[in-house]
């Protein structure tokens, strides 16, 4: 992985470089580059065909320093130029949860190459069906990695994404989406007692297999690392026994986000995607074809039958 940053001299500093193929992306096929704007970064990776073989991250800037974050953007678009180049590229695919950030982000790339990128929204072609009736404000962020999911499976799934916010989700044997819960992502939970009160440190998080400790530090560690473990697993737990009464098969658990990689080994049984996001945007050129050879069904009008 690469997370891309702007040294003291404007240069573009690449850290924890990792390519997902030791071949250069000059020498491949780039058909597609994708972007995921989330409250704390944006995510951006390149795959050809479904493969991703290189990603970085940008940090998302507050509102008021848009200006500078679009000089931050120009630079890295600048320095891979040869990923956009023609006939290897096909486009930009998105999506965001920051609203004011995404016309800027689109209509920065459609002025530095040419290209408008594709912005996925709740009415876009995926796998997976809402109710009618379901709320507007369900990020597409949420539908989009339970999409992913269910496309790997094709069967009941559970979705576990821990990023700035954690949500799990479920869905049904016939692909849809029943909802799920959101809570406060791991660190957020230790910002909240960092800038919540008076003496207690900031931290990061740290694997405790202990729940007895001594310094502060590590009591706050131990009690978000065994306490989220078994938040998770309680939680998941219980949407599993709720959506067995609406499916024939056993859910799969598909866990993902930018924290995930902190629980994964707690949950051997779970299958681990880091990159669950990301590999559904690359795929939605794919669910839009069969989108218009099977008609658009994103919607069910009642609830799903229960099987007892």
């Amino acid at each position: 992985m690469k997370r891309i940053s702007s040294n003291s001299n404007g240069e573009w500093a690449a850290l924890h470089s990792h390519l997902r193929r030791p071949d250069s992306l000059r020498q491949r096929a780039i058909l597609i580059v994708v972007a995921d704007i989330g409250n704390t970064r944006i995510h951006i990776a390149a795959f050809e065909k479904s493969r991703m073989i290189e990603d970085w991250y940008l940090l998302t800037p507050r509102e008021t320093a848009s200006e500078n974050f679009e000089l931050e953007l120009t630079e890295f678009m600048k320095s891979h130029q040869t990923l956009f180049a023609k006939p290897h590229f096909e486009g930009w695919i998105l999506c965001s949860v920051v609203p004011w950030l995404t016309p800027i982000f689109g209509e920065m790339v459609r002025n530095l190459i040419g290209v408008v990128p594709t912005v996925l929204i709740r009415s876009s072609p995926l796998p997976i069906s809402l109710i009618t009736g379901e709320s507007p404000t369900i990020g597409i962020d949420r539908l989009i990695v339970a999409a992913a999911a269910y496309d790997l499976v094709r069967s009941s799934v559970i979705t576990v994404d821990i990023g700035t916010a954690t949500t799990i989700d479920a869905v049904t044997d016939e692909g849809l989406f029943l909802g799920g819960i959101i809570l406060p992502g791991p660190k957020l939970w230790l910002d909240s007692l960092h800038f919540g009160t008076a003496n207690l440190p900031k931290t990061e998080i740290e694997k405790k297999n202990s729940v007895i400790e001594t310094s502060t530090t590590g009591c706050i560690q131990a009690g978000l690392y065994n306490g989220y473990r078994h938040l998770l697993d309680g939680l998941v737990r219980q949407i599993r026994s709720e959506l067995a009464q609406r499916s024939q098969h056993d859910s799969s658990i598909y866990l993902t986000g930018g924290s995930a990689k902190h629980w994964c080994e707690n949950f051997p049984n779970w299958c681990f995607h880091p990159d669950l996001l990301l590999s559904g945007l690359a795929r939605s050129k794919v669910w839009s074809k069969e989108s218009t050879k099977v008609g658009d069904c994103r919607r069910h009008d009642n609830t799903p039958k229960i099987i007892g």
